[in-house]
Parts: C-alpha cells; structure tokens; sequence
C-alpha cells in the first residue's frame, strides 16, 4: 500500500469506525469492530509498517556500526575534506533504580514512588 492509499484508509476508518464502537453485552471492556473490513486493512497495514521499520532499524544499525569502524578511536570522519560524521562520547551517572527499590521498598517509603496510568496497544 502506499502512502497515499494508506492515508485514504486512515482517514476512512476514523470516519466510519472512531466514537462509533458498541460495547458489547456481555463485557464493557469488548468493543466489536462495526466494519472488520476496515479494520483488518488496518492491522495488515501496521502489520506491513512494523516489518518495514525493523528492516529499517536493522539496516541503519548496520550502517551506523560501518562508520562508527571506520572513525575507530578518532572523532571525526572527513569526505573530500567535509565532516560528514562524527562521534560523541561522553559519561554519564545513573540511577540504580533496582538498588533504590531494593534499599527504600515502597511499603516503607510510598512517598518517595508515583503511580501512573498507561496504556499499550497490543496487537493479536
């Protein structure tokens, strides 16, 4: 699908499937899909994007770790005289948050811990 197709389908399930669902009669937390067409389209869709964007993210790795070879232990990499790359290094200090759990056990310290709510999409 392009990107063109794809925004048609996005747009046509918001319209047709967003603020519509019913819940169903047995369960307030079940939502039946209205048109299953559409919403299979878009899980073969995100299905496809996320196939694309691990081939992606695996191919910019591999790439990235080529250069990062190549400057090896210098900072800069120059093309024809340009810096066309470059690498930063740096420390950093971080927190153990394991160890805090371990030392300040939340029963005994609930002051010092927030809790939020969050939510996943999880796909089937």
């Amino acid at each position: 699908m392009n990107s063109t197709e794809t925004r048609k389908l996005i747009d046509e399930a918001k319209s047709k499937l967003v603020d519509k669902p019913k819940a169903t009669k047995t369960s307030k937390k079940v939502v039946e899909a209205s048109d299953p067409a559409i919403v299979n389209s878009l899980l073969a869709e995100l299905s496809t994007l996320q196939d694309q964007i691990k081939f992606l993210k695996a191919q910019e790795d591999e790439i990235k770790d080529v250069i990062r070879d190549i400057i090896g232990q210098a900072e800069e990499l120059h093309v024809h005289g340009a810096k066309v790359a470059s690498i930063s290094r740096w420390r950093e200090t971080a927190l153990i948050t394991e160890k805090v759990k371990e030392l300040f056990p939340l029963a005994d310290c609930p002051e010092i811990y927030k809790a939020s709510t969050k939510t996943r999409l999880n796909i089937h």
